[in-house]
């Protein structure tokens, strides 16, 4: 490679790295560990297990051996995108959008301008991809990947249904919250309970969908629970949140306090030119920030670069000059590194 070209590279490197990307609610709060890879296929663990406690023995006998706690090993292919952005020497001729068009720049400013822009929105186009995926995973115990021939199907392991063991919980009758007789804190107070049964984790977030804040809210129990108890809900800085999250106040359960949040944040998918909302309609979310989920990067499939980093810029220009071409890469993939710290609600009767 030219050395210009790998200062340039170094140069797009650092400020890829330096660019904040978009508030990503799920990513930061539930997946927190990043584990990279050089391979294209990559092991991630899953861990099960409950709290067992030491056995009696005569103080003369032998040890009893305990076996280690249980966890199974997903070998998969992470997702990948590789996706550029052109400029060609007519865009240089325009002004950048947001400019004063009254300040002259020259087609080199203007240029690098739309590089930095072009960057900027390849970045954050990833950035929603990741935080689609970690939704995936959260809400439904699955990823599936779709694109060019590069298929991934990643399973963690919920299980459907009513009792204390599953992941996935669907209300019905009257104890869908929608419902005046349903007791939507008594549900929450049930389930993290019951995560801190599995899996010793103190459960502490809340994460609902837009419609179900709003069914929560006006539930006759909640506006009882908040007139006898004169719930306050706190002081939260908005700029301190990410777009598209409301709070909405703590809550004491009998099993503990949970912080409950709406989210209300979209992406348009491509595949079907719809708007859709990263948090399914219906769905109420209770986990642990502290379980030690993690968010995995593969190798970048890149002879420039044939290493993993969560995201691999390239800018190159056509040997004839006819384009400069901004490029990001990159290869995500989320891990319910421990199911059991999850419970997702479906309560909504028409959900």
């Amino acid at each position: 490679m030219p050395q210009d070209n790998m200062y340039m590279q170094k140069k797009m490197l650092a400020a890829i790295e330096q660019m904040p990307p978009l508030r990503q609610f799920l990513h930061k709060t539930f997946f927190k560990k990043t584990v990279t890879h050089t391979t294209e296929t990559i092991e991630m663990d899953i861990r099960y297990g409950r709290r067992e406690i030491a056995s009696f023995v005569n103080p003369l006998s032998d040890a009893k051996t305990v076996t280690k706690r249980g966890y199974k090993t997903i070998t998969t292919r992470p997702a990948y995108t590789k996706e550029k952005m052109q400029i060609t020497p007519p865009d240089t001729q325009k002004k950048v959008f947001g400019d004063n068009p009254y300040v002259r720049k020259s087609p080199q400013q203007i240029a690098d301008e739309m590089l930095g822009e072009n960057l900027r929105t390849l970045n954050d186009r990833v950035s929603r991809l990741e935080e689609k995926i970690c939704a995936e995973a959260l809400f439904t115990g699955k990823v599936e990947v779709e694109g060019l021939g590069w298929e991934v199907d990643v399973d963690f392991g919920y299980e459907t249904g009513t009792e204390y063991t599953s992941n996935i919980r669907v209300l019905s009758g009257v104890d869908t919250w929608d419902h005046p007789d349903s007791k939507p804190l008594q549900d929450l107070d049930n389930w993290r309970r019951d995560i801190r049964r599995r899996s010793g984790y103190q459960p502490d977030v809340v994460v609902m969908a837009w419609d179900v804040g709003h069914v929560f809210l006006e539930n006759p129990s909640i506006q009882k629970y908040l007139d006898i108890r004169r719930f306050e809900i706190g002081h939260v800085e908005p700029e301190l949140l990410p777009e598209g999250v409301s709070y909405i106040g703590k809550f004491k359960l009998l099993s503990g306090v949970v912080e409950v949040y709406v989210y209300d944040e979209w992406y348009f998918d491509s595949t079907d030119k719809k708007e859709k909302p990263i948090v399914p309609s219906g769905r109420v979310l209770i986990g642990s920030s502290k379980a030690e989920n993690q968010f995995h990067y593969g190798m970048i499939h890149n002879m420039h670069c044939l290493d993993s980093v969560p995201r691999w810029p390239w800018v190159f220009t056509d040997l004839d000059g006819r384009s400069t071409w901004a490029q990001l890469e990159s290869s995500p993939m989320a891990n319910i590194f421990e199911p059991n710290t999850i419970v997702v609600g479906i309560v909504l009767g028409q959900a």
